[in-house]
């Protein structure tokens, strides 16, 4: 699929500069907030679930993210 895109924007008139991120996106298994984690293979119980601040998946909250890395390339790129 990135080989099509590749082809069709070498061929474009105006020139455009993809930045592919699939592959560093895939690499980011982590990629999701939600206080709906897995404990030892159990969903949360709805108790759990109404108390985020005791049971919410912090490092997904905490740690920078997939878009924060999607936004350091793109700002790279820019400047």
């Amino acid at each position: 699929m990135m080989e099509v895109m590749s082809g069709v924007l070498g061929r474009m008139r105006v020139p455009v500069t993809l930045l592919n991120i699939t592959q560093l996106t895939e690499h980011r298994v982590d990629a999701h907030v939600s206080v709906y984690t897995e404990t030892g293979g159990d969903l949360l119980t709805d108790t759990q679930r109404a108390d985020p601040w005791t049971y919410a998946d912090c490092i997904h909250w905490c740690v920078p993210g997939v878009p924060d890395t999607w936004n350091h390339i793109l700002y790279a790129h820019l400047v």
